[in-house]
């Protein structure tokens, strides 16, 4: 029940003062209601901007939502991100004067983006005078590979050729140590480095396929590594130890980026480019115009 300004009874005469009082009263009413609601809305002000929830729903459960209603289904699954490499020796020659294509399977079920790499020479500039010719990079049995296992240091005499100097001097290729754990493979402390070698190689270059299986004089070491480390059966722990190399051992390779996919009004007689076919979403063709080493990038 409404409490009363000034309680009267019936019959009860209603002064001017009374008047006056009841103006005083409402003023007074007025000013305590609006004081309430400045407090209140001032302590509302200082109170947190972000909600809980907002409509109900965490803003995790708003995300979800929008993105079971706005992103398509098929882009959610696993897939995005992921890489494959290749290295493929297409050297098949058919009746027609063409070569072999390659077919990689990569069950992506989708298609990737696809970058062509040929293994180029391992090859260094030498000057006599004024002439500056090109001299490659031999493994121990003298052979021009395209993949070569060195240390990465002065003992190594071809250190020297497979560096890029500029501000900074950069060796050619990655630690070994790397591509090793990219093939899943983690030699024990006791294997002998010749054994890691040829496990290494199998990994690499003998799959299954024709194509993946380079010829023997395409991959090999330096001879630094033959006589300082092989014929003295060194062991993964004690290049890691005593010797400390391990770290610095490394394998050179060149893969240089080609084009790819001419114009289709190009007669297939006269293509000089790499060709890249989509066969499906698993499965992917390359065509070459010659002989080639490459390197074959997938990503999604």
């Amino acid at each position: 029940m409404t409490e009363e300004y000034i309680k009267r009874n019936p019959g009860d005469l209603v002064t001017s003062e009374d008047w006056n009082e009841v103006q005083e009263m409402i003023k007074k009413d007025i000013a305590d209601q609006v004081g309430r609601v400045e407090t209140d809305l001032n302590e509302f002000k200082e109170e947190p901007v972000d909600a809980e929830k907002f409509g109900d729903n965490t803003p995790e459960e708003w995300t979800k939502e929008f993105d079971d209603r706005y992103v398509q289904h098929a882009e959610l699954e696993a897939g995005w991100g992921e890489y494959r490499r290749y290295f493929k020796q297409i050297d098949r020659q058919l009746v027609d004067g063409s070569f072999e294509p390659a077919i990689i399977k990569h069950n992506l079920h989708r298609y990737p983006v696809v970058n062509i790499y040929e293994l180029a020479e391992l090859e260094y500039e030498t000057i006599s005078g004024e002439t500056a010719t090109a001299a490659a990079v031999t493994d121990n049995d003298g052979n021009e590979v395209k993949f070569l296992v060195y240390y990465a240091g002065h003992r190594d005499p071809v250190a020297e050729n497979l560096m890029t100097h500029g501000e900074d001097d950069v060796h050619w290729g990655d630690p070994l140590n790397l591509i090793l754990e990219q093939f899943g493979m983690s030699p024990n402390p006791e294997q002998y480095f010749d054994d890691v070698l040829n496990d290494l190689w199998g990994h690499m270059f003998d799959p299954g396929l024709s194509q993946d299986h380079f010829k023997r004089e395409s991959y090999g070491h330096s001879e630094y590594i033959q006589t300082e480390i092989l014929d003295k059966d060194r062991t993964v722990e004690q290049l890691a130890g005593k010797h400390g190399i391990w770290d610095d051992l490394r394998m050179a390779i060149r893969p240089q980026m080609i084009p790819v996919s001419p114009p289709l009004n190009l007669d297939d007689n006269e293509f000089k480019f790499v060709q890249v076919v989509h066969l499906s979403q698993d499965i992917l063709e390359i065509r070459v115009p010659s002989a080639m080493d490459l390197m074959i990038l997938l990503r999604t």
